[in-house]
């Protein structure tokens, strides 16, 4: 599981340019998703988290460890699981599928990745929820 100075370097950027991707999905969702309590979720929080969604990027770059091109994938997730599902991404559910969609790329794509305990360490969520996210994930 160790990277080089260059996928590092590689890594970093493509979670800058994820996070700006996610962001500005929020953004351009947040008049959508306040005030209406019929598009709640697993994945949603009572309070948006205190962590910018770039910062919790790369958190989950640094100690999961997990490949590149994972990020990419988890990116593709996301956007299957909002064109397929109607879902509107904002600032209270973001984290919670930034990590769940993370966790299933590692998943799917590393030959080694951490269990689900460690992911939910890393995303700052209980084990039992990133379990329960992870199956509402893959069957929503």
């Amino acid at each position: 599981m160790e990277s080089t100075p260059q996928q590092t370097s590689e890594g970093k950027a493509v979670v800058t340019v994820l996070a700006a991707v996610l962001e500005r999905l929020v953004n351009s969702n947040a008049h959508l998703s306040h005030g209406n309590g019929d598009n709640v979720t697993k994945f949603h929080a009572l309070k948006a988290p205190g962590i910018s969604i770039q910062q919790y990027l790369e958190r989950i770059h640094k100690y999961a460890s997990c490949s590149t091109e994972c990020f990419i994938l988890a990116l593709i997730y996301i956007d299957r699981l909002i064109q397929r599902n109607n879902f509107i991404l904002s600032d209270l559910n973001v984290h919670r599928v930034v990590i769940t969609a993370i966790l299933l790329a590692a998943k799917f794509f590393d030959d080694a990745y951490y269990n689900n305990a460690y992911y939910a360490k890393v995303g700052g969520v209980l084990v039992s929820e990133m379990n329960g996210l992870e199956v509402e994930f893959l069957f929503r």
